[in-house]
């Protein structure tokens, strides 16, 4: 079904981009938010492998459509889709995405987070098909993290559904990335192979500026960047665009943001922000004319809707997180207050936003840090505002747009470190602090200096159309003028590591990883292989209270997903029975296992056992009536 599943996509990509009369490369993020929303739905059904069915209805559709046309109109249709395919922008984009999609497709996961979260829940998805059950969610600490980007990592993943292929999931990411940045290249003339290829090197490389995180590992943070900035620029296309495509596209880009991660909210309330600044601009130049609000209120309402119908199913599910425990307490409660180490924070993010580049490595020629950086936005928004690149009064809104959320952005990354982050000692010194403000920064860094790539590649081109200009860079020159500036800011290292040069550290990655699944976690996963991949349910895993083993157990959890596992550090010796009990049922598992124990095990498990004899490293179903509690060997 993986031929089908594409062909579909090319399917809508096509219709799409005949009925709104668009370049390729403008709808495929708008494609790609559809089948996110639609995966979304099948999902919380626990059937995501229904989209097989799904495309090929979308390829029975566009056959009906067509049929349905007279003949002169499907000749059309074919002249259209041709045209298209055969522009420079579409050439481009489908060169980088599947030189990006070949390449990376070898990787695995290396990074903690991905360790902790986002590959061990697509992990989840790829055998759940779906969501997990009431409490089975297999990262019970991250439990709320939004799934948008994991359906798109599914869905690559389901392109092999006989085997788990962690490259795949990878693959996924970063085409779902780069699609939000491919209308960078709808302005693309002619058909020179040079320019085309170092453009597609331009744009991958353009997150590494500022950002590393996201080469390496699921970063959400710059799929939220790549969202900010495509939005808008989205924005700013009003021209000659029908409401529905206007307005349609900016709902689906808002309701994608918010099933990023968490705080995708304040991303895409800075973006109604700018929106609503727009609109009351555009219609102030319409002789004062009100406007007809209420054509915005489908792009308010998107985002409300799937963010919200996310929470409440977490809240149905049973499904938190940590972090969003901790925010809840600081807005409900005066258990936590300003962190201690205010001054320290504040020592370290200033040093840090004031010296330290924001990749770790050389660049060709400029090293940018956080403040290197926002004055360079400032900088090219002032040059864009005083070459009239966009009409006077929308140049002006972009400057005073883009230098106030960047200062207040900052402020919020600030204010978070002495809250949330209050207990995170490690950003108590620059060298910890810039990674902090290089990952948590990017839908600023990145989703601006996106937006105003787009504004160039736009508009740029009358500052080459002077009559004396050579012809070629007449039809190049905003092309290399892009080309140049990623050329002289970008983090090759990073950037190449990412794409190819990761492939000589697969295998030494890989046995770090086993290395990190020590013997007693080996012989836990054995035992639950009894459970199989195709249900979710949740382990209660007790370990021996000797040593803390929390970094390990993550990596077990990997191992062990779909099936969700929690775990109690304890010292049986202590134990009682009755209190043992209240501390299983706290953890909503449906399976117990002890591991091996100087401990008497039995003095505390074998009242509740059903034979009357408990032994450890064997894994028991529980049953329990709320009153009481009886543990059956799973043999």
């Amino acid at each position: 079904m993986a031929i089908i599943n594409v062909l579909a996509v090319l399917a809508c990509l096509l219709l799409l981009s005949y009925v709104w009369k668009e370049s390729l490369v403008e709808v495929i993020p708008v494609v790609l938010c559809g089948l996110v929303l639609v995966l979304y739905g099948l999902a919380i059904l626990k059937h995501l492998s229904w989209i097989d069915g799904i495309s090929v209805i979308c390829i029975i559709g566009l056959g009906a459509f067509l049929g349905s046309r007279k003949r002169e109109e499907r000749i059309e249709f074919g002249k259209v889709c041709l045209e298209n395919v055969k522009q420079p922008s579409f050439l481009t984009a489908i060169f980088l995405l599947l030189a990006v999609g070949i390449c990376t497709s070898g990787k695995v996961v290396t990074w903690w987070d991905d360790v902790n979260f986002w590959a061990t829940d697509v992990k989840s998805l790829f055998y759940l098909d779906g969501f997990a059950q009431k409490y089975g969610n297999v990262a019970s600490e991250f439990g709320d993290y939004p799934p948008g980007a994991q359906l798109i990592k599914w869905w690559f993943l389901h392109l092999n559904p006989h085997e788990f292929k962690e490259g795949l999931a990878f693959a996924g990411y970063y085409i779902m990335n780069l699609s939000f940045m491919l209308p960078v290249f709808r302005k693309m003339k002619g058909r020179n192979v040079a320019v085309m290829f170092f453009m597609a090197c331009a744009l991958w490389f353009l997150p590494s500026i500022a950002e590393v995180y996201g080469y390496d590992g699921f970063c959400a943070d710059l799929t939220m960047a790549c969202i900010y900035g495509g939005f808008l620029f989205a924005v700013t296309q009003r021209d000659g665009k029908k409401d529905s495509v206007y307005y349609t596209r900016l709902a689906l880009y808002l309701g994608v943001l918010v099933l990023i991660k968490s705080v995708g909210f304040i991303w895409a309330a800075f973006g109604l922000v700018f929106l609503c600044l727009y609109q009351k601009q555009q219609y102030q130049e319409q002789q004062g004319k009100t406007g007809d609000w209420k054509k915005v209120i489908p792009v308010f309402a998107t985002p409300l809707l799937t963010g919200g119908s996310w929470m409440l199913f977490c809240l149905l599910m049973r499904r938190v997180t940590k972090t969003t425990t901790t925010a809840v307490k600081y807005m409900t409660t005066d258990e936590y207050g300003i962190s201690g180490y205010t001054s320290d924070f504040a020592k370290a993010f200033i040093e840090a936003f004031f010296t330290s580049p924001l990749h770790k490595e050389k660049s060709l020629a400029v090293d940018l840090t956080p403040l290197g950086f926002y004055v360079c936005i400032c900088l090219l928004v002032f040059f864009f505002y005083r070459k009239n690149l966009m009409p006077k009064k929308q140049g002006k809104l972009v400057l005073w747009y883009s230098v106030i959320s960047g200062a207040l952005f900052y402020g919020i990354i600030f204010i978070a470190h002495i809250t949330i982050f209050a207990t995170e000692t490690q950003y108590l010194e620059a060298a910890g602090m810039i990674s902090s403000i290089e990952r948590y920064g990017a839908p600023f860094t990145i989703g601006t200096l996106l937006f105003l790539a787009n504004i160039w590649m736009t508009y740029g081109e009358r500052l080459f159309a002077g009559e004396k200009m050579p012809r070629f860079v007449k039809q190049y020159g905003t092309s290399l003028c892009l080309i140049l500036f990623v050329a002289l800011t970008a983090g090759y290292q990073t950037g190449y590591h990412g794409l190819v040069g990761y492939r000589a550290e697969v295998l030494d990655n890989l046995q770090e990883r086993a290395e990190m699944v020590d013997e007693d976690a080996l012989l836990f996963l054995e035992k639950i292989q009894v459970l199989g991949t195709t249900e979710s349910t949740r382990v209660c895993y007790i370990q021996r209270g000797d040593e803390p083993r929390w970094v390990k157990n993550s990596y077990t959890n990997m191992e062990a997903s779909p099936i969700s596992v929690v775990y109690k550090s304890l010292n049986l010796d202590d134990a009682q029975t009755d209190w043992m009990v209240q501390e299983i049922r706290a953890s909503h598992a449906e399976y117990l296992y002890v591991e091996e124990t100087q401990a008497d095990a039995s003095a505390v498990f074998d009242a509740v056992t059903a034979d009357g004899q408990f032994d450890c490293e064997m894994l028991y179903r529980i049953e329990d009536d709320g009153v009481q509690m009886r543990l059956i060997a799973v043999q």
